[in-house]
């Protein structure tokens, strides 16, 4: 891997993180981070949160960094607005000094740990890390203690209409589920298969069946190929064959993608 473009590892930043001490902020002077990662709080989480700091104060921290004359927000958005909500005028923070990456790493980290965000908002924050701050896919595998692949299969959800995406934010898809519907390149086929999803509440196994039938009518061979070329290239892989002749479709997400890729290929 080529040099840490953090400087350090998440454990370190963590480990720091459990040693550091809090101390007071007017809650006047924090300010929320527009970049943090998760898209959508519930309200009703809130107010429960909220009833719970009233009784017994804010038990944790949150993180933040100094910000012009405010603090900005890092990690503990929710807790953050519990405290205005239950009108506290000082919250207890840990100060950290980091720069954007650092800042984005740690909002995702804590809020991973917490199972906070759902699959659509961790595949952003893994494509901005990508695109923004030009990690490959094998970077942010590392840093986030994950398989490529698991990266990979994050940022392929990025590929999907906004109308799915916004079923995925609400709860109503999951991870498995928007993962099968990415085989069906005809949106009008992914609706018929949401709408069986969402009014049968078919499995992801039933799903991943149903769409194969629907897209793959290949001889056993040639999806055995497919998946074995699948598992050694960790992407996915499209084999179509019609009057004798076909084509191998083999997707990747960026140039470091296709680098690998391509070694991979050249290795066999």
């Amino acid at each position: 891997m080529k040099n840490d473009p953090l400087g350090r590892g998440l454990s370190a930043i963590l480990m720091d993180e459990e040693k550091a001490s809090s101390k007071l902020i007017p809650i006047d002077r924090i300010v929320p981070n527009l970049d943090q990662p998760r898209l959508k709080i519930d309200e009703k989480s809130i107010a429960d949160l909220a009833s719970s700091v009233k009784e017994h104060g804010l038990l944790q921290p949150i993180i933040v960094r100094r910000k012009n004359k405010t603090y900005e927000i890092i990690a503990g958005e929710r807790r953050y607005r519990a405290a205005v909500m239950a009108g506290l005028k000082e919250l207890p923070a840990i100060i950290k000094d980091v720069d954007d990456k650092e800042a984005l790493e740690i909002a995702l980290i804590e809020n991973l740990q917490r199972e906070d965000l759902n699959s659509l908002e961790v595949a952003m924050v893994y494509e901005r890390f990508i695109e923004e701050f030009c990690y490959t896919h094998e970077d942010v595998a590392k840093k986030m203690g994950v398989d490529r692949s698991s990266v990979s299969n994050f940022v392929r959800l990025l590929k999907l209409p906004p109308w799915i995406k916004e079923l995925i934010t609400d709860g109503k898809l999951t991870q498995g589920h928007a993962r099968a519907l990415l085989s069906l390149k005809n949106e009008k086929e992914q609706k018929k298969f949401v709408d069986k999803v969402l009014q049968g509440g078919i499995s992801v196994r039933e799903l991943e069946r149903q769409t194969r039938k629907k897209t793959t009518h290949k001889i056993p061979v040639f999806s055995y190929v497919e998946e074995s070329l699948q598992k050694a290239l960790q992407t996915k892989v499209d084999i179509t064959f019609k009057k004798n002749k076909g084509k191998i479709i083999i997707e990747f997400y960026s140039k470091e993608d296709l680098e690998r890729i391509a070694e991979l290929i050249a290795e066999e």
